[in-house]
């Protein structure tokens, strides 16, 4: 049997629930069963909707993101829009983003570390590989951007030009957010994921290239830790 005796310093995972982010979960409708600790669950950021026009020529009116993020909360998150499956995150939180000349739906979502395919989604959201995302609702009318009738029975066509300017429609009366999904292709661009900011603490952070010695990933007490190892200094005489 080959072993060696390792001395470094164990770090916290590189994101770490908060007490806001736990409160925010416990508010959604039907909460956990359970009290979540700090360390249940993983959670990130997703760049879910925003007010530009999509690949479906349809947009969402700016006024209307605030009260799109309500109806984000407790969503579940899916993987492709596959409403046979169940969710393998649940939404919560959040606010609504203004990034250059776009209003952007950002909620956070979570899942429990302990489900036995949690990591890989981790590593495939964090690795970049889960890259984009897509929101599914119901709303009552598509207005047309040209007239401001419905345009299922208005004369304009989504994606032609009038006068210069793309004909779109918006999503007006949004009355549910079913899901969000996990996709190839996004009808928005730039949707995406994030990292929780940690709120200016440093929990979050990534360690550091500049702390000592190489860092290794070891599970203790059925925890994983990132561990930083240092040289043994010499016992002092």
């Amino acid at each position: 049997m080959l072993s060696q005796h390792l001395i470094g310093t164990l770090l916290r995972e590189p994101v770490v629930a908060g007490a806001a982010e736990l409160d925010a979960i416990r508010a959604l409708p039907n909460p956990p069963l359970v009290r979540l600790a700090p360390e249940d669950v993983f959670i990130r950021r997703c760049r879910l909707a925003n007010d530009r026009i999509d690949s479906r020529y349809g947009r969402f009116r700016r006024e209307q993101l605030p009260h799109l993020l309500e109806l984000v909360q407790g969503a579940p998150v899916l993987i492709g829009h596959d409403r046979r499956t169940l969710g393998v995150a649940r939404f919560f939180g959040g606010a609504v983003e203004t990034r250059g000349d776009t209003a952007w739906v950002v909620p956070s979502f979570y899942w429990p570390r302990a489900h036995s395919g949690a990591e890989d989604l981790r590593v495939m959201i964090d690795s970049g590989v889960y890259s984009e995302a897509s929101i599914a609702f119901v709303y009552r009318t598509p207005t047309c951007s040209v007239c401001g009738e419905d345009i299922r029975s208005c004369p304009h066509w989504p994606g032609r030009e009038y006068d210069g300017a793309t004909c779109f429609f918006y999503y007006d009366g949004v009355e549910r957010v079913t899901e969000g999904s996990l996709v190839y292709r996004g009808a928005t661009p730039g949707t995406g994921f994030e990292l929780p900011d940690g709120g200016g603490d440093g929990r979050n952070a990534l360690p550091s290239a500049t702390e000592p010695g190489p860092t290794i990933r070891l599970k203790h007490r059925n925890r994983r830790y990132l561990a930083v190892l240092q040289p043994e200094q010499p016992a002092s005489r």
